[in-house]
């Protein structure tokens, strides 16, 4: 018996068929990464009723109005403002009318309170946070309120530092005042630059600090909201 000649093309057309389809697997496995990156920023904790409200500096076009919509809704807690040893448009954007601000949105003045910070970023707004709170504050639950994408990082930098105090902490977005679009954050250059800003700052956190972002597990899946989910409440609550 006589075996017909194998075409040379066959040998190797099935290999370079598995490279391409492996090729694919790994090109698809991180445009599914990618897509989500701004989602995996978000995070929303909440707790149920919370002693101090803390507004985090900047931004404060999203985070003083619902700063004051939770401050209405909580009318037992304390609101603190972070302010930056030196302020600037970028890091405290309505540092000087931020209090007439919420006493416009029915926030009484005398429940305000102004943190002067002694270091920057987030760390140094949760340091004066928890200076503050054993100064004598109330020590029940403590309520972040940050842009959506600082989110998950401010959860972890506030719980790192509280450790110990008896606080519980929470965070949430202020995704209803804002523009930004975690689903498509590809799609605008704010987005690209706040997502991409985020997971660098998450990257520095863990290995000059030491702390880790808050994974669903640490807070419960229960308490995991979408962006879509957390307009929507925005909506029906306004």
């Amino acid at each position: 018996m006589t075996s017909v000649p194998r075409d040379p093309s066959t040998r190797v057309a099935r290999p370079a068929g598995r490279r391409w389809i492996a090729a694919a697997s790994i090109g698809g496995a991180l445009l599914l990464c990618l897509s989500l990156a701004g989602h995996a920023l978000v995070l929303s904790r909440p707790v149920p009723i919370p002693d101090v409200i803390v507004s985090l500096a900047s931004h404060e076009w999203e985070r003083l109005p619902l700063t004051a919509q939770l401050a209405v809704k909580h009318p037992g807690a304390l609101v603190l403002l972070t302010q930056p040893d030196v302020v600037t448009a970028t890091n405290c954007y309505e540092c000087g009318s931020r209090i007439e601000r919420l006493v416009t949105l029915g926030v009484a003045s005398n429940r305000i309170r102004v943190l002067q910070l002694t270091r920057g970023g987030t760390l140094g707004e949760a340091e004066a946070s928890r200076k503050f709170i054993l100064g004598g504050s109330p020590r029940g639950q403590l309520l972040v309120v940050s842009s959506p994408y600082h989110t998950r990082r401010a959860f972890a930098v506030f719980r790192h530092v509280l450790a110990g105090t008896g606080v519980e902490v929470g965070v949430t977005p202020a995704t209803q005042f804002s523009d930004a679009q975690p689903e498509f954050w590809w799609a605008k250059p704010y987005d690209r630059w706040y997502v991409a800003y985020e997971w660098a700052a998450t990257v520095y956190y863990a290995v000059r600090h030491g702390i880790l972002p808050a994974i669903d597990e640490d807070v419960g899946a229960s308490q995991i909201e979408t962006p879509e989910a957390l307009r929507d409440q925005g909506r029906s609550s306004s």
